[in-house]
């Protein structure tokens, strides 16, 4: 699978943050968020349907994950309720505790269209079908941008 970053127009390992909790939201700090445009509701398409930082569209990297690549998939609420999480302050939405996944996985693949009603409210602000790479080490960037 490609996959594509927007805002950069090229991966520089040296720039990766590593991946630390927050306080009362629902993504942590650091690590490298993307999506893919065949995704029923990718980056791409979110922006543009929300007239939301649509300029950003314009820089940016494709990248494919190598192979060995641990990839937690979440597709529908069931999944994300068996998860480590950090304490929870609002009724609506689920806190992970995603320094204690980054142990355990490389990337946390998230598709909110399969079970829009409930992921989009537990994991409110994520909006739209998403990878989180925790790992750098997997990212392999590809020269051909045709997005």
């Amino acid at each position: 699978m490609k996959y594509i970053h927007y805002g950069h127009d090229k991966f520089d390992k040296n720039l990766f943050k590593e991946i630390k909790n927050r306080k009362m939201f629902v993504k942590p700090s650091g690590g490298l968020w993307a999506s893919n445009n065949n995704y029923e509701i990718s980056w791409k398409k979110w922006c543009i349907n929300e007239g939301f930082k649509t300029d950003s569209l314009k820089l940016f990297f494709e990248f494919k994950l190598s192979q060995n690549s641990k990839i937690l998939i979440i597709d529908n609420a069931d999944k994300l309720y068996k998860l480590p999480k950090i304490k929870k302050t609002f009724v609506w939405s689920i806190f992970i505790d995603f320094e204690k996944l980054k142990k355990d996985y490389d990337a946390i693949e998230v598709f909110i269209s399969k079970d829009h009603d409930r992921l989009y409210w537990d994991l409110y602000g994520w909006d739209c079908d998403s990878i989180l790479i925790m790992n750098k080490d997997i990212i392999i960037p590809l020269e051909d941008k045709k997005c």
